[in-house]
């Protein structure tokens, strides 16, 4: 809608809604009035023509809350509005949209809803997720479980039980070898 934006709302000041909203109607009436500079035609011609073809709206409300991004911080919150709202912990990092309407945020990654937080009244606070201690210390110890035991199939008999674990077998030569493959040889 840059259009309405730009064409009326920039520099309109107005104190009553009624009065706008008319104003907003004589603008958009003029312009349906204009010749269209691509198809030639009149704009409320055109539209009296293709309304046929046009689909109904979602009978379902429309989304109008207000999007933004905010980036997860390494204790699990993001910031909005002057207080800290807790998010799953495997978004540390990431950068996630947050839906504000009506005193309610709806935390999203990618079309995927985390959670919902009512707005804290006051600033300064920090707004908790229900279950995410037990989440990150589940996590914790999946994790401990996953990597604390020894690697399995090919790489096990790769591992020398002589040997450290890293390393390397190097072949010995005499320091004649290397005289006459690169010339003089300093001894030590």
């Amino acid at each position: 809608m840059d259009f309405i934006r730009e064409g009326f709302w920039r520099g309109y000041g107005f104190t009553d809604p009624d009065a706008a909203n008319r104003d907003l109607g004589a603008f958009l009436e003029e312009k349906a009035q204009r010749i269209h500079g691509t198809t030639g035609e009149r704009v409320c011609d055109r539209f009296q023509a293709e309304q046929a073809f046009l689909l109904p709206l979602p009978r379902g409300r429309c989304d109008v809350s207000e999007r933004l991004y905010r980036k997860v911080h390494k204790d699990c919150t993001l910031s909005f509005e002057g207080s800290r709202y807790q998010v799953p912990h495997t978004l540390v990092g990431q950068r996630i949209l947050i839906r504000f309407q009506e005193g309610v945020l709806r935390i999203f990654d990618g079309d995927r809803l985390v959670a919902t937080h009512l707005q804290s009244p006051q600033k300064g606070r920090l707004v908790a997720l229900p279950g995410l201690r037990e989440a990150i210390l589940a996590d914790r110890e999946m994790n401990a479980r996953k990597y604390a035991s020894p690697p399995k199939g090919k790489a096990k008999a790769t591992l020398s039980p002589h040997l450290g674990r890293y390393a390397v077998e190097v072949q010995r030569r005499p320091l004649s070898v290397y005289g006459r493959i690169g010339g003089e040889v300093a001894h030590a």
